[in-house]
């Protein structure tokens, strides 16, 4: 997580746990937590939709995670720049 920070590399929340019924994103809490703590600011939200009715499943549960655990804005791309969203 820190070489991960220290390269400016953007971690991911991954809503797919939360579809399969693990109660968890992928990674957990603990781990995105322990991320922001080490200074990790870059972060985005995938939701590894194999079906159309799981694009940005439960991004709603995703932006609370991050703004629970202090996470001030995500990242999305377009036409491959980054552009930081707020989290309100």
């Amino acid at each position: 997580l820190l070489a991960a920070r220290e390269n400016d590399c953007i971690l991911e929340l991954n809503t797919g746990g939360l579809k399969y019924g693990l109660g968890e994103p992928n990674p957990c809490r603990e781990i995105l937590k322990r991320y922001h703590d080490l200074g990790g600011e870059l972060i985005t939200v995938g939701s590894d939709a194999h079906a159309p009715e799981h694009i940005a499943y439960d991004f709603a549960t995703a932006e609370t995670i991050l703004k629970e655990i202090g996470f001030r804005y995500y990242t999305v791309f377009r036409e491959r720049k980054p552009e930081f969203v707020k989290i309100e």
